[in-house]
């Protein structure tokens, strides 16, 4: 410990400062993942090296650790996501609507009707599920193309918005038009 802690403790430094805070208590949280893994399973990582050169474990040692490093900061981030709590697509249209007003919910009720009827064929769904995300949740295009299991780029996503939309928007003109005559 004492010949590489102070390699270690460089490499969560660098680390915390590239993708976090670099404040003290984050590195020592990063120091300790490092340690945790380098010493797990009868200290495996260090007992499976094997080269013939002295100095090359210090190289090693500094690559593993920033590597745990920077998985340290790939899971914190899923797990402010949300990645513990992933879902099917089809559980969105369960998810209570941002407003309580009565009129509000009518209307959201009638465009999820028209929602549905637009959106029969294979990919309906994913395409309602696009929607709400867009329009009830407030996501960006690109958010929701990130998505697992959304399978569109951001462009792929603007164009399912832009014909839905086009597609309600007729939808309920007609359905004003016929409630006048």
């Amino acid at each position: 410990m004492r010949r590489y802690h102070s390699l270690l403790t460089s490499a969560a430094i660098r680390v915390s400062r590239q993708r976090g805070r670099g404040a003290p208590d984050e590195i020592d949280d990063i120091l300790q993942e490092i340690y945790l893994k380098v010493w797990a399973d009868g200290a495996h990582i260090l007992t499976s090296f094997r080269d013939p050169r002295p100095e090359a474990i210090f190289g090693y040692l500094k690559v593993t650790a920033m590597n745990i490093a920077h998985d340290f900061f790939r899971r914190r981030s899923a797990l402010k996501r949300g990645a513990e709590r992933t879902g099917s697509i089809e559980d969105l249209s369960h998810l209570p609507a941002a407003s309580n007003d009565m009129d509000r919910q009518l209307t959201l009720s009638e465009i999820d009707r028209m929602l549905l009827a637009q959106t029969q064929k294979d990919n309906g769904p994913r395409d309602r599920a696009v929607f709400r995300l867009y329009y009830r949740y407030g996501l960006t295009a690109q958010a929701i193309a990130d998505l697992p299991g959304i399978g569109l780029n951001s462009k792929g996503v603007e164009g399912v918005l832009h014909r839905l939309t086009k597609a309600i928007r007729l939808a309920m003109g007609g359905a004003q038009g016929m409630g006048a005559q």
